[in-house]
């Protein structure tokens, strides 16, 4: 008799237990949305790393166009050489200066 009483109260046990963590499970899902969810985090994560990658790739390409024009353009090249990359030059440094000096404005509808 000693041993089913043993039993049937190790059941109990397990019961209140399994019941213990159902309610916990449930109150811990009802706390409210999670802060970060892991898909939606991961894809903004990747977005600025792709932009990031981009960003410096393009830097790079500006740097190898620019060390080109200056393998180009050194004493004793031609006079033509020179007006041509002091005129692409100007123009774009006047193009650059407009776009950083200007105010973005953005339409709103």
């Amino acid at each position: 008799m000693d041993s089913f009483e043993m039993l049937g109260s190790s059941t109990k046990l397990k019961t209140e237990s399994k019941d213990m963590i159902d309610l916990m499970d449930d109150h811990y899902q009802e706390a409210g949305p999670p802060l970060l969810e892991e898909p939606e985090s991961s894809k903004v994560f990747m977005d600025l790393h792709r932009y990031d990658e981009d960003h410096i790739r393009r830097i790079k390409e500006f740097q190898d166009y620019f060390d080109k024009v200056k393998t180009m353009v050194k004493p004793g090249c031609s006079q033509e050489v020179l007006k041509v990359a002091l005129n692409s030059l100007s123009s774009l440094v006047s193009i650059l200066t407009y776009m950083t000096s200007s105010p973005n404005l953005h339409s709103s509808l």
